[in-house]
């Protein structure tokens, strides 16, 4: 499966997050995720997919740059990479993803080849595509076991969604 899966793969709780690297409410709801993961560690995954939006010039690059780590890391990297770009969203470009992939380890020579081939431009559009079918309609876009969630909700609202998933 091309999935990225964070946390335990055989929870209960399936979190599908839509979303995109330079959406600000996507940087706000990221740290939401984490703390959701933290506290139900047995019973959430979060599954994340790219879903650019056309008005942030650096969401697909930064989306396409994301799987050349994954390529590489698998999805210990994935996630590295996630997190470094919602902590820093103000430097998103190819230098700073390039710095981000190397303080993660991947082959860097590689990661430029990949970087620059849109060799993943399908695979993110087809997240972003599955997104548009699934009535995503902005970001983050999120589905706890298929309940739709929209917008970056506070982390009160989530835990009451997942407690009543439990």
């Amino acid at each position: 499966d091309q999935d990225h899966i964070r946390g335990n793969v055989n929870a209960s709780i399936t979190i599908v997050e839509y979303s995109d690297f330079e959406c600000p409410y996507c940087g706000r709801f990221h740290p939401t995720m984490i703390q959701a993961l933290s506290d139900y560690p047995e019973d959430v995954r979060w599954v994340y997919r790219h879903f650019p939006l056309r008005g942030h010039p650096q969401a697909q690059p930064a989306a396409e740059a994301s799987e050349c780590v994954a390529e590489q890391k698998g999805d210990e990297g994935f996630w590295s990479f996630v997190d470094a770009m919602f902590e820093n969203q103000e430097r998103l470009g190819e230098e700073f993803y390039r710095e981000v992939a190397g303080e993660i380890g991947v082959n860097l020579v590689q990661f430029d080849s990949c970087a620059s081939s849109s060799k993943y431009a399908n695979r993110v559009n087809s997240d972003y595509e599955e997104g548009i079918q699934s009535g995503v309609t902005g970001t983050p876009g999120s589905f706890v076991n298929g309940v739709p969630v929209k917008g970056a909700v506070p982390y009160e609202q989530l835990k009451s969604i997942i407690e009543a998933q439990l």
